[in-house]
């Protein structure tokens, strides 16, 4: 024991010494704990935030046996990919059945345009004949005027002379019977001009020469073709409809995505309207952390954000504030606490502000997954709250 107390007298070290390591260590404790106040002051934390994103369901119009789905978790979609294939041979026979249709309408259409274009020339020519039938016999009605008056006139003077015994009775007998015969073709000239008029008449409504043309009038047949029109219209519309419908029985993507879940399998009969998978854009992913009441008041949008995802320690990311909502989240609860027994225990309620991705690997991160939120405050003024802060203004 003597022996050995020179040599343990050697490894013990000075008092000095001593203290000096012990001063560091606090000093060190000291400014450990001042830089965490000063972080405390400067930033607002959250660990239980999530990864958020727009969940998009996509479900199938119609109704149908899906006879085509290979899609799996983690497939990506671009807009207009084909997600399922339903059943579609009825329909495809009914397309047929209505392109046929379309066919024969159209056909009709024609038919009835070149009966109207027929029909045209048809009454123009018999208007035209009738037309000239009836110059004809207006200028014969003139002629015959013309010696009737002259008749008139003879016989007016042989009278007169037969008065004077200037002319023989026989003379004047024959200047009368000539100018009864001249009022008889007047008469007769006048009858076929009331005729032709009529006849002229007539052709407007297609009757020439007293009979029915071979084909209906251009006004009836404008109404007929107007009905094949409407005829091919409707049929245009159900066939337009039946392509829609076989469209719709090919599910497709309607925005760039990966698919988060599968709901459905290749050989189910599936319902209008029933969902079919979930997806999500990985381009629009942001954080939803929900923060004390107490802390809100110092949050501001565009502040910067330090994001670390529990799955990757070791990745940096970064954010700022997009959006600070209004309502506490028990708000929302299924089973929100009215408190009737009067009993009243005053709990700090959270606010769900949304930050949004601004530096890292998003690309390795998706929706559900838990990450951890420092808000930088030292910048924030408390005594003028943001009017802004529903509002995205960096998104």
């Amino acid at each position: 024991m003597t022996a050995d107390s020179p040599r343990s007298a050697k490894r013990r070290l000075p008092r000095s010494v001593k203290l000096l390591i012990l001063a560091i260590v606090v000093v060190l404790c000291l400014i450990w704990i001042g830089l965490a106040i000063a972080h405390r002051l400067s930033h607002v934390s959250a660990q239980d935030a999530r990864v958020m994103t727009d969940q998009v369901t996509v479900s199938s119009r119609l109704e149908g046996w899906v006879t085509k789905f290979d899609l799996t978790e983690g497939d990506t979609l671009h807009p207009g990919d084909a997600v399922a294939v339903l059943y579609r041979k009825p329909d495809a026979r009914r397309l047929t059945a209505l392109e046929a249709e379309v066919d024969t309408q159209q056909a009709q259409l024609d038919y009835e345009r070149s009966r109207l274009a027929m029909a045209g020339k048809q009454l123009k020519g018999g208007m035209h004949l009738t037309h000239r039938q009836l110059e004809a016999s207006k200028a014969a009605e003139d002629a015959a005027q013309a010696r009737l008056t002259q008749a008139e006139r003879d016989f007016k003077r042989s009278d007169t002379l037969y008065q004077k015994r200037s002319v023989s009775e026989q003379r004047r007998d024959q200047d009368y019977y000539a100018y009864q015969a001249a009022l008889a073709e007047h008469a007769q000239a006048q009858q076929e001009v009331q005729v032709n008029q009529a006849l002229a008449d007539n052709a407007q409504i297609g009757f020439i020469n007293g009979s029915q043309m071979p084909l209906p009038n251009p006004d009836v047949l404008r109404q007929q073709v107007k009905i094949a029109e409407s005829n091919l219209a409707s049929a245009e519309a159900k066939r337009d409809e039946e392509q829609l419908r076989i469209a719709d029985l090919q599910v497709k993507s309607p925005v760039d995505g990966v698919i988060d879940k599968t709901l459905i399998d290749q050989g189910e009969y599936i319902s209008a309207g029933q969902p079919i998978l979930m997806m999500h854009d990985p381009s629009k992913l942001w954080v939803e952390a929900n923060i004390k009441e107490t802390d809100i008041g110092a949050l501001r949008v565009g502040q910067s954000v330090s994001i670390t995802v529990d799955a990757f320690p070791d990745q940096a990311f970064s954010g700022h504030v997009a959006v600070i909502g209004r309502a506490a989240t028990s708000q929302f609860a299924l089973l929100p606490d009215p408190n009737p027994s009067g009993n009243f225990t005053k709990i700090t309620q959270r606010i769900p502000v949304r930050i949004r991705f601004d530096d890292g690997p998003t690309d390795l991160i998706g929706p559900g997954m838990m990450v951890g939120v420092d808000i930088d405050i030292s910048g924030a003024d408390k005594r003028q709250p943001d009017s802004q802060s529903g509002v995205d203004s960096h998104s």
